[in-house]
């Protein structure tokens, strides 16, 4: 990370806004999330105790969370923990990942909050490592990773003849928004007209979040979100 030298006051206050925060504590949540709680708060505790009279930079904290994995095998990364959260901390935004359902496709590009009409914008080919908890018909699935701008995952393929349906990003624990093909949401709007409570409360709500969010790019005309 590039050290630039602060002369001003309001210089430093634009370093630690309410942006900064919010991003850093969906980072740690988003960290957890695809770690498991007791590797998580060990690591954080072995960087505190080490730290705590002392300054350190955010490679640091990412060398204990290494250490923590290194020290078990239950949890595997497609890369060091240093190089996932860095793909995160070292660009602004956060992507939307779309699952093509009738494929299996599911794809990451960088989330504006408006249609995009300078397409100089639309050369940023940011690539984020993005951790993909997900459920399919109800159930957990095991984690899976997007580490590239598009990847195949057969195992989250559904057809228009079953009653499956799939939801991204478990419990929102990632740093992203999520879009579906016009069947993976024609399959949860099936669903929810059918039985709502099949899908929890937390995804009903993400559902929602993410359908407003996206519509105000204008592709997402064949959304019929149900009262």
């Amino acid at each position: 990370m590039k050290m630039e030298n602060f002369t001003e006051t309001n210089e430093i206050n634009e370093l630690f806004d309410l942006f900064t925060y919010n991003k850093g504590a969906s980072m740690a949540r988003m960290l957890s999330g695809f770690l498991n709680e007791n590797l998580f708060i060990g690591a954080l505790k072995s960087y505190l105790e080490t730290f705590s009279y002392s300054n350190a930079e955010q490679d640091d904290l990412w060398r204990h969370f290494q250490m923590a994995i290194d020290d078990q095998s239950q949890i595997v990364l497609p890369a060091t923990v240093k190089n996932i959260m860095d793909s995160w901390t070292h660009q602004s935004g956060f992507p939307v990942v779309t699952l093509n359902v009738s494929t299996g496709i599911v794809k990451q590009e960088p989330f504006y909050l408006e249609k995009v009409k300078n397409q100089t914008l639309l050369t940023h080919n940011a690539t984020w490592i993005v951790p993909i908890l997900w459920i399919k018909s109800g159930t957990t699935q095991s984690l899976v990773w997007l580490d590239k701008s598009s990847k195949v995952f057969p195992e989250m393929q559904v057809s228009d003849f079953d009653h499956d349906w799939v939801i991204l990003n478990l419990n929102m624990t990632g740093y992203y928004r999520v879009n579906y093909d016009k069947l993976g949401w024609k399959k949860l709007n099936q669903q929810l007209e059918k039985d709502p409570k099949a899908i929890p409360v937390i995804h009903r709500l993400q559902l929602i979040d993410d359908a407003f969010s996206l519509s105000n790019l204008q592709e997402f005309g064949h959304l019929n979100i149900p009262n």
